[in-house]
């Protein structure tokens, strides 16, 4: 399969990869490098008051679960608290020197159709981001670097551009590294309800899965490598 070398993903939170961890599981695969970048610690995820003081380490202990199960190569943690991703200078700072130091080929980012808002603080502030990484600001931040390609994986809604692509033949790593955020299955009981009845349909071959990426408005396809 012939796909990216290397990509960066933006969540806003320790679990939003898994939406597009089947595409991870393919790129994965294929030898991609992939780098996620967390923005909060997920501190208000949290479903029992004596977890207040320990949700942090325990979703970055999730996390690790996940990147093992995905195939991520390299999670950064911004350290953000929950519900306080917002754009300012200082994390538009360190997204700069990330994007400049891992030079990604393609950017896959959260969009704006979404109802919380650290998901939608990091569909703002992502033009302004890859426009500044491309100029020649901040030279202790590394030699500028324009991204080729970004895409939106959630919160995208009927948007588009998009390309769908099929990842039934690494569902089941997508669906192991949604039951690994343990803390967050007993908060959202319908995220083992879903996934059980994706594996049910797909055992059944009733479907496949398949997961949508919208392609950012200010892509250039000139040198247009596809999705998996």
């Amino acid at each position: 399969m012939t796909t990216y070398s290397r990509i960066m993903i933006w969540g806003a939170h320790p679990d939003d990869e898994i939406t597009m961890g089947g595409t991870i599981a393919l790129m994965s695969n294929a030898g991609c490098e992939v780098v996620v970048v967390t923005f909060s610690k997920g501190d208000a995820g949290f479903c029992r008051a004596e977890w207040a003081d320990t949700i942090a380490d325990m979703r970055r202990q999730e996390a690790a679960a996940c990147d093992e199960i995905l195939g991520i190569s390299e999670r950064v943690f911004l350290e953000l608290p929950d519900q306080g991703v917002r754009h300012e200078w200082p994390t538009t700072r360190r997204l700069i020197g990330l994007l400049r130091k891992h030079r990604p080929q393609a950017l896959f980012t959260q969009g704006p159709e979404d109802r919380n808002s650290d998901h939608c603080a990091i569909a703002a502030m992502t033009d302004e981001i890859v426009w500044q990484a491309a100029e020649n600001i901040l030279a202790d931040e590394g030699e500028p670097y324009a991204v080729p390609l970004v895409y939106l994986y959630s919160g995208h809604g009927n948007l588009g551009p998009a390309i769908e692509v099929d990842v039934t033949e690494v569902a089941d790593r997508k669906i192991e590294a949604w039951l690994s955020q343990e803390t967050q299955v007993e908060m959202l009981p319908r995220i083992r309800e879903r996934m059980e009845n994706l594996r049910r349909a797909i055992a059944e071959e009733r479907e496949r899965a398949t997961e949508r990426f919208v392609i950012w408005e200010r892509n250039v396809l000139s040198d247009f490598l596809p999705l998996p």
